[in-house]
């Protein structure tokens, strides 16, 4: 016979740990049906990206939810504004000196080309570090 103090061993759950401050548990979930080439795409887009299916949904829905925010600024759209910012600037800088030739306007299309894709990365790192930086 057992004694008082020795009873068969209980079966503990496994700790879980308590949340963080402002951290809660994702306990909602949403379903939806699409087709074979939409999943495709998803999970493509995913696979990219180096996340689960389920992540990269999340993460596109809650962006979509809450807005474009400022640090997804498009890196080649602001690389063409920057080319044509720098070729406006050139071109009325040497217009108001006379007349342009076709090679000198040449010249500043491959210089504001050259140098766009650059400028938007610097301007895109500086907005990053909190500066408000100027192409």
């Amino acid at each position: 016979m057992s004694s008082p103090d020795t009873r068969p061993p209980s079966v503990v759950p496994p700790a879980v740990s308590a949340p963080r401050a402002g951290e809660s548990f994702r306990a909602k979930s949403i379903a939806t049906r699409i087709t074979e080439t939409e999943f495709v795409e998803i999970e493509s887009a995913a696979s990219a990206q180096g996340k689960k299916v389920a992540e990269w949904l999340r993460e596109a829905a809650l962006a979509q939810a809450r807005g474009r925010r400022a640090d997804e600024t498009d890196p080649v759209l602001l690389a063409e504004l920057v080319a044509i910012r720098t070729l406006f600037v050139n071109l009325f800088a040497s217009a108001s000196k006379g007349p342009l030739s076709e090679d000198s306007i040449r010249k500043m299309v491959a210089y504001a080309d050259s140098i766009k894709l650059q400028k938007a990365e610097e301007f895109l790192a500086s907005r990053k570090e909190g500066k408000t930086g100027k192409i």
